[in-house]
């Protein structure tokens, strides 16, 4: 399986909530450009993701509904896609989905936080199914407790391969 390194966006504008909550242009261009630096250095990524970045540059340790709602707005207006994944949206840049034939490694991601398609690579290694193909992703990633959540998105892993 090819697996590249994680390349994470790290050159963010510092912006406030304050000021993206009362629409100011120079806060909000900030935020456009932001959410272009990390939808385009790291996608597919989880909306999880994406506020996890987001919230580097606001300096805060969560992000609002209200806060969600403005970004997932600006979201729509500068075109990028989404799609449902089974806990969490995956963000593609403005051309959409593209194919993934790799795991990107060397990352601060959580099992929930890699996006199904590079997930399914990983799945693809084993020729194994059900717990046992869960227990070798989990001994991949140097975990040991395969909880109901992390079933779930194996099984749902699984059924996409």
């Amino acid at each position: 399986m090819k697996t590249i390194n994680y390349n994470k966006c790290s050159n963010l504008i510092h912006i406030t909530l304050d000021n993206m909550y009362s629409g100011d242009s120079l806060t909000m261009s900030a935020l456009d450009k932001n959410l272009t630096n990390i939808i385009n250095t790291e996608a597919p990524l989880t909306l999880n993701t994406l506020k996890a970045r987001l919230r580097e540059s606001f300096d805060v340790k969560k992000i609002s509904g209200k806060a969600l709602d403005i970004i997932m707005d600006r979201v729509n207006k500068l075109g990028f896609k989404y799609e449902e994944d089974i806990y969490d949206f995956i963000i593609w840049p403005v051309t959409g989905e593209f194919k993934v034939d790799y795991l990107r490694v060397n990352s601060d991601r959580l099992i929930y936080d890699i996006p199904y398609p590079e997930f399914v690579n990983l799945a693809r290694e084993y020729n194994l199914s059900g717990e046992e193909l869960y227990r070798e992703i989990l001994k991949y990633f140097n975990l040991e407790v395969l909880t109901q959540k992390a079933r779930d998105y194996l099984a749902y892993i699984e059924e996409r391969r």
